[in-house]
């Protein structure tokens, strides 16, 4: 037998170790698969089965034990639950922290059962309290120490919205554009834009919105008036209203302290259908905002326009 020289069996042995680390990047990367789709409140609530009030008996056993308070969505059946959740630190990425389960805490979890697809009844019925979170660790909320109270209220009456049919949806969520609750509005405004089921009806309450201390709402505002100056020609008996609105989203695109909420309002205004009326203006932010990101918003669309 030909003897292999040192040199070239350890040449051997790298060549295998590498194999050996790409394999198991490989394999890793398989198992973590893609990052899961990022759910607003209300499709959290509409795809959960159950959304509950809970708080934690114990979160050290292989299952957390929680006792329920209040069924926001669905019916527990039951005082307290099980919930699995040690899978997903198994497979957590990098980065993110492990799910645990402080004893005494208060939390609003959204729930699917655990192992749905066993069809025998038997062993349906021995696990009828087992449940798992909905989305991996997406499927939780901590309660906030003091008012707990807004953010259950939106929950409330976003579940009731969920039973609702398609049309009466749309219809509740851009009522709720003119409540005073931050996570009710929000939620609402992440939807419509998500169906691009913005209109010109809803202008006046996106006005009140861009004047809102929150920058989320703010932004979320614009991307929704954008969707509905992109949508095509506007009518002449809401020219006026569209045009006041364009206004103050300029004032926006000039004014505004967050540079985010700038860059959402320089879309916005690329949007407008009549595009020589705004070409002026975007060129003036292209040429004078201080912020890189909102200069080259401004540019994009001059460039696209071009």
């Amino acid at each position: 037998m030909k003897r292999v020289p040192a040199a070239g069996r350890l040449k051997q042995r790298a060549v295998v170790c590498l194999a050996v680390l790409l394999l198991g990047f490989r394999g890793a990367s398989a198992q973590l698969g893609p990052e899961p789709e990022k759910l607003n409140l209300f499709q959290m609530i509409a795809r959960s089965d159950l959304v509950t009030l809970v708080r934690i008996r114990s979160g050290s056993l292989k299952y957390a034990i929680v006792e329920v308070q209040e069924s926001l969505k669905g019916t527990a059946g039951l005082p307290s639950l099980r919930i699995a959740f040690r899978d997903f630190n198994f497979s957590r990425r990098p980065g993110e922290d492990l799910i645990v389960f402080p004893d005494g805490q208060q939390e609003i979890l959204f729930l699917v059962p655990y192992g749905r697809q066993v069809r025998r009844k038997k062993a349906r019925l021995k696990n009828k309290d087992l449940f798992t979170l909905f989305h991996e660790r997406d499927g939780r909320m901590t309660l906030p120490a003091e008012g707990p109270e807004i953010i259950l209220g939106a929950i409330r009456r976003l579940a009731e919205v969920t039973a609702r049919d398609p049309v009466s949806q749309i219809d509740a969520l851009k009522s709720f554009l003119a409540g005073d609750n931050p996570f009710l509005t929000e939620a609402s405004l992440q939807e419509i834009e998500r169906l691009h089921a913005g209109d010109p009806a809803i202008f006046a309450r996106l006005l009140l919105l861009l004047n809102s201390r929150s920058v989320v709402l703010r932004a979320d505002s614009l991307r929704v008036i954008a969707q509905v100056f992109s949508a095509g020609r506007l009518e002449d008996e809401v020219l006026d209203e569209a045009r006041a609105t364009l206004a103050a989203v300029l004032e926006k695109a000039r004014n505004d302290q967050d540079e985010a909420v700038r860059v959402q309002a320089v879309a916005a205004v690329a949007a407008w259908p009549n595009r020589p009326e705004v070409e002026q203006e975007l060129k003036a932010i292209a040429g004078t905002d201080e912020a890189q990101a909102v200069r080259y918003e401004a540019e994009r669309a001059l460039f696209e326009r071009r």
